[in-house]
């Protein structure tokens, strides 16, 4: 999976699963999309490649819907010329400054070289020890503040969105989630990117500083000197000789020695020739070269290659309920739901309805078992619950609105029931006998919703209210599947 097929993924995977009154996608555009899948890469193909394929069919339906999520869809996410361009602003940066400092004397201990050197240096301290404390496979860590960086970067070009699509529209919160989505998946991708924008551009500043050396000294004169008030003559001859070590190895440029090195403290009163920059123009063109230029370009080649191995191979994690269910479809791995009356046993009709609703609301022929009912207190012991348990996909836990929810007892029924089986929970509360008894007072029956919505909420997500003896069918059947998708982006 490339990036501009994660791309894709994270887009439909936010407009599928947020949930709202409109359905973003419709369930004849899902079965087309799953369907085209199958028949493009196969019940055996590879998971991520299905995953792909399936949402490139989604997202051209999606693409009608809006002219925001086609130029999502259509638009590159990296250039070859921002590379250009931080190289460009390097050389600009680089060719502008002025490595010898003011006039056209070179102070031997102090030109802004030292400090580009210095500073790069700094860095591979840096990454040197978040190589040794993470290890080779974190050593391209994305935390501190260069990721932070790429992710307000990556936050800002797709933040405008919302200036194009209405607050109030249903788009409005699948484009959020997908943002925090895609924000947070491409943080490793965007890293290395902009890292290796900060490499190229540091070894461009250093090139520049190079040339920007030799054209200077093509057209003016410059002579050395030195200074200092608390180091001497000796001092400052062991101290160069030290620093310009792997400069004077490489040119085989013999220092002056010491009594020379004593004479350059005022160079005003020496020949041309026993004053002139050009040997250490060439010492400190070669420090930058090997310590800033060279290192940075590696770095650079090192953290582009990071990238375009990433942009090829997207690391988009596929562990989701979201995608497990859908590569159970493409498994033909049959839905098995198993349904969990708690306290007070279902009439006939209310089953019936219940799973005529759960039919409608999976659309791959779930197959569907009523448990027997736990007893009030019985979530002490859940050895009473269905084998079949261990292999089911989704567990529907049914309470009755007559009674009032108690965290001793309806409370610790779901956290029991969530701490044997790790499988999603879709919790129903069945109103049909408190509806029927309230007929006349229909402020207690919005009353006990919201008592049992505050209770739900407090333990798991939100609850679904049904008349399961005179079912809305296609509101339920509605609001079942925004349920389910909710589950499946966790």
């Amino acid at each position: 999976m490339n990036e501009h097929e994660a791309l894709q993924v994270v887009l439909v995977k936010s407009f599928e699963t947020q949930a709202t009154e409109e359905q973003l996608l419709s369930d004849a555009d899902r079965r087309e999309a799953t369907r085209s899948a199958l028949e493009g890469v196969g019940a055996q193909g590879a998971p991520d490649t299905f995953i792909a394929a399936r949402a490139h069919a989604a997202s051209r339906s999606l693409a009608g819907q809006n002219a925001v999520l086609e130029w999502i869809l259509e638009r590159e996410r990296w250039h070859g010329a921002w590379l250009l361009m931080a190289i460009g602003i390097g050389l600009l940066v680089g060719i502008t400054a002025d490595v010898f400092g003011s006039g056209r004397q070179l102070n031997l201990l102090a030109p802004p070289a030292w400090l580009v050197i210095l500073w790069n240096l700094g860095v591979y301290i840096v990454l040197s020890i978040r190589l040794f404390r993470n290890g080779p496979a974190k050593a391209s860590s994305r935390t501190g503040w260069v990721a932070r960086a790429a992710s307000a970067l990556r936050g800002f070009q797709l933040r405008h969105l919302h200036k194009l699509v209405p607050a109030s529209a249903p788009q409005s919160a699948a484009l959020t989630d997908f943002r925090a989505v895609w924000t947070r998946v491409s943080l490793p991708l965007a890293t290395a990117r902009l890292v290796t924008l900060l490499h190229a551009a540091s070894a461009a500043v250093a090139v520049a500083l190079i040339g920007g050396m030799y054209l200077r000294g093509l057209v003016l004169e410059y002579r050395v000197e030195w200074g200092s008030t608390f180091l001497d003559t000796q001092s400052v001859h062991t101290l160069l000789s030290i620093l310009l070590a792997p400069a004077l190895w490489i040119s085989g440029i013999q220092l002056p020695d010491v009594t020379q090195m004593e004479a350059l403290r005022n160079s005003a009163n020496l020949d041309h020739a026993q004053a002139s920059a050009a040997p250490w123009i060439h010492l400190y063109a070669i420090m930058l070269l090997i310590i800033v230029v060279l290192p940075r370009t590696l770095l650079a080649c090192w953290n582009g290659w990071q990238a375009h191995r990433m942009s090829v191979h997207f690391p988009l994690s596929l562990d989701e309920q979201y995608y497990r269910n859908l590569l159970r479809t493409q498994r033909s791995e049959p839905t098995r739901i198993v349904v969990l009356p708690y306290a007070q046993a279902l009439a006939n009709n209310a089953e019936q309805n219940l799973r005529r609703t759960l039919e409608l609301a999976f659309d791959n022929s779930p197959q569907i078992e009523f448990a027997a009912t736990t007893p009030l207190g019985g979530e002490d012991d859940l050895s009473s619950l269905p084998a079949s348990l261990a292999h089911a996909t989704h567990i529907v836990a049914v309470f009755d609105m007559t009674a009032t929810p108690e965290a001793e007892y309806h409370g610790a029924f779901l956290s029991a029931v969530a701490a044997a089986e790790q499988l999603p929970i879709i919790i129903v509360v069945n109103e049909s006998s408190f509806a029927s008894r309230f007929r006349e007072y229909p402020q207690r029956l919005a009353q006990r919703r919201v008592a049992w919505t505050t209770f739900v909420e407090a333990v798991h997500k939100s609850p679904l209210f049904f008349d399961l003896v005179s079912p809305q069918m296609t509101h339920y059947v509605s609001a079942l599947k925004s349920s389910i998708d909710e589950l499946a982006a966790q």
